[in-house]
């Protein structure tokens, strides 16, 4: 039975009865479509309607990218108001509503917060993200982050973790948590039972979080705990397998019978329901990804709620899954009590924010909180805070301008890069287009002549090294890699095999490499003189770095061990 008077729902009389009343009102077809959650995307307007009419699922994480925040609203406006039960509405919205909205503001990565050491900037992070996001119709966020990044080589989470620490990940957690419900919007705690052990992409492998009962425990277990006893509402279980616990619930497990925490009966009901007593929402990571598949999909789809998912996310043929999950109670294996239960605690999230008693009219003059001058604002000071001073050698800084000389740049960006464009940055901080003409508007305004830097520029020129020397004050090599669910580790492309643009300079001018995103690059440049880590390419944030090379501003950022890469060299 689900408590929905207790931890997290805490419904009145009113709003148990709306959830027992509206269950007991439902067919089976609308009850077992409660069970998804898809994007629908590709379908217009007309679409998305026709489509919930036939299937009443119980929302989308839509995407508001491809037709603009005003048609976005009028969209969910009218998709709320034909369904018979409200619906969810979320978006991967963990560093800032740019992760769902056109010019939603990007407020900081969770390793951007993490080098503040402030965790009141989470609390921003979900504040400013939710008050943008319910502007437009959304009432719930895929967010925040409580993996713990413990090993340099993953990329996934590099930027999406509160870091290395578990008390300060907890500590995020549980103000980003706060921001969101303070501003009506659903968190959603992701991804147990952790990533940051391990440098794969869930997206494109099952995952493994290799840890022992008590590493767990003592780490993401925490993190977990803390947030469940605080009231987290909703939990995004993962496709990682978890060992340990799985032998601790299932002593004759074999290893190959291990499956990804989503159809996992050891780690959902074991762990997650049973030992860490979470009373909420399941909902799973996007089914639609490698690592869900430990097993067919249409039997996975059926374990997935048997074992305790309340939700799943991301639908393959609609008319299939929904076949699938049907067969599952129609035959037992999904018993009404657990179908039961299932329902009851969506439909007790939709109370728990008053869903069933708002009115959906669409509201244009609520838009221009997104991308604010306050927002913005926050975003620049938290910025100002977290760009961090690596490390600096042959006393390279400051870097100012030089009469007569340019200073040259080198833009390094992954073979990725836009492919989020359409669907929002939230999982990705760097990557923008536009981040070249971001450099040179910088640098031209702090008083620099900056100058591509590129391998046509030096291939083929005899003595090019006096030349270059003549010609630039420094050189500052930014990379803007990002990558998602294409490659398990990103690493430095340069523009061509033995490339000029090798840093190989370093020992001629004062070099600045600074990273627009992921925290990892001395792996790939361990003996440059001047590393800083940026976290997102925004405007303001490359103006306060070339503020900072200058000497005009001071580093406060602080960096964890893990930039090191490990690396002996990395140090010089």
């Amino acid at each position: 039975m689900v408590d929905l008077r207790g931890n997290p729902f805490y419904l009145d009389e009113e709003g148990i009865q709306w959830v027992e009343e509206t269950i007991e009102k439902m067919s089976l077809k609308e009850k077992v479509c409660q069970l998804f959650m898809d994007p629908l995307m590709g379908k217009d307007e007309k679409a998305l309607l026709d489509f919930i009419g036939e299937y009443p699922i119980a929302g989308a994480p839509f995407r508001t990218m491809p037709v603009g925040n005003g048609a976005a609203q009028e969209i969910l406006s009218k998709m709320q108001k034909a369904s018979k039960v409200p619906l969810f509405f979320a978006g991967n919205n963990e560093a800032g509503a740019n992760g769902t909205l056109k010019d939603g503001t990007l407020v900081a990565s969770g390793a951007e917060v993490f080098a503040t050491r402030d965790p009141h900037n989470a609390y921003l992070v979900g504040q400013i993200s939710a008050k943008e996001i319910s502007a437009v119709g959304y009432n719930c966020n895929w967010g925040p982050v409580g993996d713990i990044l413990m090993n340099w080589r993953n990329t996934l989470i590099n930027t999406r973790a509160y870091g290395s620490d578990p008390d300060f990940v907890s500590r995020c957690v549980e103000e980003f948590n706060r921001g969101c419900l303070e501003n009506g919007v659903l968190p959603c705690l992701k991804h147990f039972p952790g990533d940051g052990v391990e440098e794969r992409d869930q997206h494109l492998v099952i995952g493994n979080n290799s840890l022992s009962v008590e590493e767990w425990d003592a780490t993401f277990g925490k993190v977990y705990q803390k947030a469940i006893d605080s009231g987290v509402p909703m939990i995004m279980a993962a496709h990682f397998t978890l060992p340990a616990y799985q032998r601790y619930f299932s002593s004759d497990i074999k290893d190959e019978d291990m499956q990804p925490a989503c159809t996992s009966k050891e780690l959902i009901g074991g762990l997650l329901r049973g030992k860490l007593g979470f009373n909420g929402i399941i909902v799973t990571d996007q089914t639609r990804m490698m690592g869900y598949y430990g097993m067919r999909r249409v039997d996975a789809l059926v374990e997935t709620i048997r074992v305790g998912c309340d939700i799943i996310l991301g639908i393959n043929n609609m008319e299939e899954d929904y076949q699938a999950v049907l067969a599952g109670v129609e035959d037992g294996r999904i018993t009404k009590e657990r179908l039961h239960d299932a329902l009851a605690r969506i439909l007790g999230g939709k109370a728990k924010l008053g869903l069933h008693k708002k009115e959906y009219n669409p509201q244009p003059q609520r838009l221009f909180v997104i991308g604010s001058d306050a927002h913005r604002n926050a975003a620049a000071r938290i910025a100002d805070k977290a760009i961090t001073l690596v490390k600096v050698t042959k006393k390279m800084l400051p870097i100012r301008p030089v009469e007569g000389k340019k200073v040259a740049y080198v833009l390094l960006r992954g073979q990725f890069a836009t492919a989020m464009t359409l669907l929002g940055k939230g999982v990705a901080s760097g990557g923008d287009d536009a981040v070249s003409e971001r450099i040179v508007s910088a640098l031209t305004q702090a008083g620099f002549s900056p100058e591509a830097l590129e391998d046509s520029t030096l291939k083929g020129i005899d003595g090019f090294t006096s030349k270059l020397k003549e010609r630039y004050s420094a050189v500052l090599i930014f990379a803007d890699v990002t990558g998602f669910a294409q490659s398990n580790f990103m690493q430095l492309t340069w523009p061509s095999p033995m490339s000029s643009l090798y840093p190989w300079y370093i020992h001629e001018l004062p070099v600045a490499f600074i990273s627009l995103n992921y925290t990892n690059h001395l792996h790939d440049v361990p003996r440059v003189p001047v590393f800083i880590n940026a976290y997102n390419d925004l405007p303001e944030t490359i103006s306060l770095v070339v503020k900072k090379l200058m000497g005009e501003s001071a580093f406060t950022g602080r960096y964890d061990d893990l930039v090191w890469c490990g690396g002996w060299d990395t140090h010089f």
